[in-house]
C-alpha cells in the first residue's frame, strides 16, 4: 500500500495509506480543575536541527497560560547530543511560531539517567519563552515541535509534559 499525505483545499493535513496508521505518541489527557496537560514521547536520536512536528493529532491551544514543562527520562538514558528545544509550528505545517516556546536548548545533563526528572518554569534557565505567559497564537492553535543540537545516539526517550491553564482556542 502507498503512503502519503497532503494539505487539502481547506488547509487540513490529510494522510492516506500506511502513513495514516502510524500511532501517535501524544495526547491531551483528562484532568479535573483548571489545569490541563499534554504529554508526548520524545526520541532525540530521531530528531534533526530543524523542527519536527511531534504528533499530527495533538494541537496546542491559543489563549492559555503555560505553567510548566516537565521532562522524565524513560527506560534508556539519552546520549551523544548537546541540547533539545521544544516549540510550536502553525497549522500550515511550514511556518515556525517559535522553536523555543517550551524548552530553549535544554542541555543533555538534564536527561542523561533513567528516571531523571526536570521541571522548567518561568525564570528557569533553558525554560522556553512561553513559560509563565499566555499564548497568543495567530492560528488559534499549533503543532508541538522539537529539534536538537548535536547528534543523539541510542534508544533514549523522554516523556514531556506541558501543563497549562484555561480552555484556549483551537480552530481549523
Amino acid at each position: 500500500m502507498v503512503a502519503g499525505n497532503w494539505m487539502d483545499g481547506d488547509g487540513l493535513y490529510r494522510q492516506y495509506g500506511t502513513s495514516k496508521a502510524v500511532p501517535t505518541t501524544a495526547g491531551d489527557y483528562l484532568s479535573y480543575g483548571d489545569t490541563r496537560e499534554i504529554e508526548f514521547t520524545l526520541t532525540p536520536s530521531t530528531l534533526l536541527t530543524t523542527p519536527a512536528i511531534q504528533a499530527n493529532t495533538t494541537i496546542f491551544p491559543s489563549n492559555v497560560l503555560v505553567e510548566s514543562v516537565t521532562t522524565v527520562v524513560d527506560n534508556v538514558a539519552c546520549a551523544g547530543g548537546t541540547s533539545i528545544s521544544i516549540g510550536l509550528m502553525n497549522l500550515d505545517r511550514s511556518t515556525v511560531i517559535s522553536n523555543t516556546a517550551f524548552l530553549a536548548a535544554a542541555v543533555i545533563a538534564d536527561h542523561t539517567s533513567v528516571g531523571q526528572t526536570k521541571t522548567y518554569t518561568n525564570g528557569v534557565a533553558t525554560g522556553g519563552a512561553y513559560l509563565g505567559t499566555v499564548t497568543n497564537l495567530t492560528s488559534n492553535g499549533a503543532y508541538i515541535t522539537a529539534l536538537v543540537t548535536g547528534t543523539y545516539t541510542g534508544a533514549g526517550t523522554i516523556k514531556v509534559r506541558i501543563r497549562y491553564r484555561g480552555f484556549g482556542t483551537i480552530t481549523q
